[in-house]
C-alpha cells in the first residue's frame, strides 16, 4: 500500500478477515518450540557452577555502587549486605520459603558463617539497600551481555501467592490476593529480561512497573530499543506512550481494532497490510518470552511466599536477576 495514500477503517476491516485466517494457518505450520528439558538439565549444571564462581564478585560490585555507611544507632545485623544478597539468591535458587531456608542456612552455617532465623530472612526483602544491591546486579547483567542495538518481546505471568491455588491451572483474577502478576522485556537475542516489573492488582500495572525499569536500564546502559513485541492486550495506541517514536512495534489487532489515530498508530497498520506474512514472523518472536516464564517457574517455582507488596517486588527481583546470571552462565 503506497505511504500516503488515505487507509480507512473499511479497507482495514476487509483486511482483518482475510489475515484471521492467514494467523491460524501460520500457527498451525508453525508450532510453538518445545523445551528440550533434557538439554536443560544438562544445562543447568553449567549454569550453577558459573552462579556459584560469580555470584560473590557480582554482590560486591553491586554494592560497590552504593553508599552503605552503616548508621550507629541500633542493634548490629548478624549478616553483612554481601551474606544478605547471597541468602535471599539461595533461597529463591532452592525454592524454599522463609523456615526451611532458615534451617538450612543454619545447617551451613559453619561453612558460610550464617546464623539467622526465618523472620530474619523475611525482613530482608523490605531492606533498602538490599533492594538498591538487586537493583545494580540486574543492570550489570544486562550492560555485560546486551548490544547496544536490541529487540525485546514482552509478556505477562502469574506466581501462587498461596499454597492451594496454582496460576497456570486456575489463572488470575484481577485484584485478587491469590496471585501476583509478573511482566518481563526480554532481549531477544541474549533472552536476558532488560525489564521486569510485578502487580498486586493487575498485569497492567506491572507492565507499567517493567517498563519503567526497562526505561531506567536503556538510559544507564546505553542502550536503544529498536523493536518491541506485545500480545493483543496491548493492542491499544496508549501502549505506543511507553516507546520512542523510533522503536518499531509488532502487535496484532483485534477484532474491534480502529486506525483513526496518530500518524505512528496508522503505521503500524500500514506495514502489517503491506507485508503481513514478515510481520507475522516478527510477532511470533514473542515465543522466547513464554519459554522463559517456563523455565523461570521451573528453576525458582512457581509460588511467591512473601504477602507485603514491597516484599513481593523483591522476590520477583530475585527471579529476575537469577534469571539473567543463568542465562549468561551458558554460552
Amino acid at each position: 500500500m503506497e505511504k500516503n495514500k488515505r487507509l480507512t477503517n473499511r479497507q482495514f476491516r476487509k483486511f482483518y478477515k482475510e489475515f484471521r485466517e492467514l494467523v491460524e494457518i501460520y500457527g498451525k505450520e508453525n508450532p510453538k518450540r518445545e523445551i528440550d528439558w533434557v538439554k536443560y538439565e544438562r544445562k543447568y549444571a553449567q549454569q550453577i557452577r558459573y552462579v556459584a564462581r560469580e555470584l560473590n564478585s557480582l554482590v560486591r560490585d553491586a554494592m560497590n555502587l552504593i553508599n552503605t555507611k552503616r548508621s550507629n544507632m541500633g542493634r548490629r545485623s548478624k549478616l553483612s549486605l554481601q551474606q544478605k544478597i547471597v541468602a535471599l539468591l539461595l533461597k529463591s535458587i532452592f525454592g524454599k520459603h522463609n523456615r526451611p531456608m532458615a534451617g538450612l542456612l543454619s545447617l551451613f552455617g559453619a561453612f558460610v558463617g550464617i546464623d539467622i532465623g526465618y523472620k530474619t530472612i523475611e525482613r530482608l526483602y523490605s531492606n533498602k539497600f538490599v533492594r538498591m544491591t538487586l537493583h545494580n546486579m540486574f543492570v550489570m547483567t544486562v550492560k555485560r551481555k546486551c548490544r547496544k542495538e536490541i529487540d525485546v518481546t514482552g509478556d505477562g505471568t502469574g506466581y501462587s501467592l498461596t499454597v492451594t491455588k496454582h496460576y497456570r491451572t486456575q489463572g488470575a483474577k484481577e485484584g485478587s490476593r491469590d496471585f501476583v502478576y509478573s511482566f518481563n522485556m526480554m532481549d531477544i537475542d541474549t533472552q536476558l529480561y532488560v525489564g521486569y516489573g510485578s502487580g498486586i492488582t493487575s498485569e497492567k500495572e506491572a507492565f507499567k512497573n517493567a517498563m519503567k525499569m526497562l526505561e531506567t536500564v536503556l538510559k544507564d546502559a546505553g542502550i536503544i530499543l529498536r523493536s518491541a513485541r506485545l500480545d493483543r492486550y496491548y493492542s491499544y495506541q496508549s501502549t505506543l506512550e511507553y516507546f520512542d517514536g523510533k522503536t518499531v512495534l509488532y502487535i496484532l489487532p483485534k477484532s474491534n481494532t480502529r486506525i483513526n489515530g496518530s500518524s505512528r498508530w496508522r503505521n503500524i497498520w500500514r506495514r502489517l497490510m503491506k507485508d503481513p506474512l514478515s510481520h507475522l514472523v516478527e510477532y511470533y518472536r514473542r515465543e522466547n518470552s513464554e519459554s522463559g516464564f517456563s523455565v523461570d517457574k521451573r528453576m525458582f517455582g512457581w509460588k511467591i511466599w512473601q504477602k507485603r507488596d514491597d516484599r513481593v517486588d523483591t522476590a520477583i527481583t530475585c527471579i529476575a536477576v537469577l534469571h539473567n546470571l543463568f542465562k549468561i552462565g551458558y554460552g
